[in-house]
């Protein structure tokens, strides 16, 4: 019992800051679904690149991967041809955004996303640094200094 305390006390003096990052880490972990999908530029004008009532998620796992999916609604419709193959990725740019691969959370306000791959090929191998707040089942994030304009919310 004493060598647990003393443990304990020993991580907690060697590394005070990784606790926020650590307990701000466990509540991002999960599965939340896009409620508001914007883009605020410098002057401050917002955007909505997939409609006013987008649909996916963002995903967060305990083992840091990340998967982020979201889509206009309603959808363009049908593609010109068959496939997607055949029809070329154009159809699809403006209806769907979506990337893959790691995170870790920095401070208690701060994640970073490790692009792996996704639908915009300058974010691949990329680091997006977001920044976030949770209020109890809603996620806001986005990239400062403006305003998050992602919002979201988290998924039972």
């Amino acid at each position: 019992m004493i060598r647990i305390i003393l443990l304990t006390v020993l991580a907690l003096t060697l590394a005070p800051s990784a606790l926020p990052a650590q307990q701000s880490r466990s509540g991002l972990i999960g599965t939340w679904r896009i409620a508001e999908f914007c883009n605020v530029d410098t002057p401050g004008d917002t955007t909505y690149s997939l409609g006013r009532r987008p649909i996916g998620f963002f995903m967060y796992d305990p083992a840091g991967t990340l998967m982020i999916q979201a889509m206009r609604t309603p959808h363009a419709g049908a593609f010109a041809a068959d496939s997607v193959a055949l029809a070329g990725m154009a159809e699809v740019r403006g209806s769907y955004f979506g990337y893959f691969g790691t995170y870790t959370v920095t401070s208690d306000s701060t994640v970073v996303h490790h692009v792996t791959g996704g639908t915009i090929p300058s974010y691949v191998g990329t680091e997006q640094r977001r920044d976030f707040r949770i209020r109890g089942d809603t996620l806001s994030i986005g990239v400062a200094p403006v305003p998050a304009c992602r919002r979201l919310i988290r998924v039972r």
